[in-house]
């Protein structure tokens, strides 16, 4: 074999060799226009790389500037004529009155330019383009089809044939790209807010003081079932047993004088007036011992109806002073519940008749009760640590018995369909909104 061919040879594995363990697109494009000085002749060799046809690299030198003038005109001309290679492949054009990108400085020179594109199958890999001073022989256009195909081996095997990028595809379809994103921002979503929740009784029966008072003993300890009229707490009733004392030994007292008087009025007629008025004293103190009793028994506070007694720890309400009305406990019925929902004005969308809730607790946000609104308050309250809100009231549809009354939690209530742009961007224009004083 001939030596100078084997040398080329030579030279054309070691390129294949470097190829095959480049690391990326870049080191494949110097790789491409340096080192294929040893098989082919030419002034200069220029890499472009991708459907864009950016210039990546060129021969002789270490980086290129693709903003450059002369990197543009090269590009511009390389598109241009690119569609051509269809017929002819490789692609050799003559141009004149173009200079040299080896030598800048020489004008008005016939060069010949020598395009080999690289075919991805769906896609343009890139394009080698060739710049010496005469054509290429035949022989030389079998080496350069041979350099094309281990150059786009390479790149095949650097992305992955079935690559697929979604910046190549809205490169090449824009419009088809707008379609999809337009129709995108158009699906119908059902608009939901989260918000404070809190699984609460229905209608409890509040248990209150009917006197003013210190409480002296509760009778019941907390969550426990009581009985309609159990006695639940008891307020000290030493002032109110101690008048009744005075009240009875009193009413002994007038009990005895009207007894004596009336074995005088027997004696004489004329002490009539001394029976009547022993008679309304007897009475009168009658009706405070009545008053009295009454007054302890406002000191028994009782069950209004049967239950679960729900309140504090009892250590927090013995010896304290209460006064009349005031709440000391509930009576609740634990399957009688619903979802009590606090809903930042912040946060309040447009809610439909019957708008479906779901409450997740916080001690088994697993097991989620689902509800629909039956309330919706027209009024703002504002609570300890929450900003003002809307009440919401949600009869449960799908309870979970394990959670407990007064759990509190997360409702998320769904509000009617949208379109999904507006569901997207209905926080951060209403944040603009504010910022922007519109």
């Amino acid at each position: 074999m001939d030596a100078r061919l084997l040398e080329k040879l030579n030279s054309f594995l070691a390129l294949e060799k470097k190829l095959r363990t480049a690391n990326n697109e870049a080191q494949i494009a110097r790789i491409a226009c340096t080192d294929s000085q040893l098989l082919l002749a030419f002034d200069a060799c220029l890499f472009f790389s991708g459907a864009g046809l950016k210039l990546s690299a060129a021969s002789n030198v270490s980086s290129v500037d693709a903003t450059s003038s002369e990197a543009q005109r090269w590009r511009r001309l390389v598109s241009e004529n690119l569609h051509n290679t269809k017929n002819s492949y490789p692609l050799q054009l003559e141009i004149a009155g173009t200079c040299n990108p080896s030598d800048p400085d020489q004008q008005n020179t016939s060069l010949f330019l020598t395009l080999l594109p690289l075919d991805g199958g769906s896609d343009i890999l890139g394009c080698l383009a060739f710049v010496r001073a005469k054509r290429m022989s035949e022989q030389e256009l079998e080496v350069l089809q041979e350099l094309g195909a281990a150059v786009r081996q390479s790149l095949l095997a650097l992305r992955g044939v079935k690559h697929f990028s979604f910046r190549r595809f809205f490169t090449r379809r824009p419009l088809v790209t707008a379609a999809v994103i337009a129709a995108i921002c158009l699906i119908p979503v059902r608009q939901s807010v989260l918000a404070p929740a809190t699984l609460s009784a229905i209608e409890p029966r509040i248990v209150s003081a009917r006197t003013d008072g210190v409480i002296r003993e509760i009778n019941i300890p907390p969550n426990a079932s009581v009985q309609d009229g159990q006695l639940l707490f008891t307020l000290e009733d030493a002032e109110v047993s101690a008048e009744i004392d005075r009240v009875e030994q009193e009413i002994a007292l007038y009990t005895e004088r009207l007894r004596m008087t009336r074995q005088y009025n027997f004696q004489q007629a004329s002490a009539g007036h001394k029976l009547a008025e022993a008679e309304a004293d007897l009475a009168i103190r009658t009706l405070d011992l009545a008053f009295q009793r009454t007054q302890l028994d406002k000191t028994r506070i009782r069950a209004p109806a049967a239950g679960v007694a729900i309140y504090t720890d009892p250590a927090e309400w013995i010896g304290r002073r209460i006064r009349a009305g005031e709440k000391v406990m509930e009576i609740v019925q634990p399957a009688a519940r619903q979802i009590q929902i606090d809903l930042p004005t912040n946060d309040a969308i447009t809610l439909p008749q019957s708008a479906p809730a779901v409450f997740y607790a916080e001690s088994d946000p697993l097991s989620p009760i689902e509800g629909e609104l039956h309330y919706h308050s027209l009024l703002t309250s504002e609570g300890e640590n929450l900003p003002a809100s809307y009440r919401l009231l949600a009869t449960i549809q799908q309870d979970q018995p394990q959670v407990r009354i007064n759990t509190r939690g997360h409702a998320r209530v769904y509000g009617a369909r949208v379109p999904l742009i507006y569901y997207l961007l209905r926080r951060p224009l209403a944040s603009a909104r504010r910022w922007i004083g519109v």
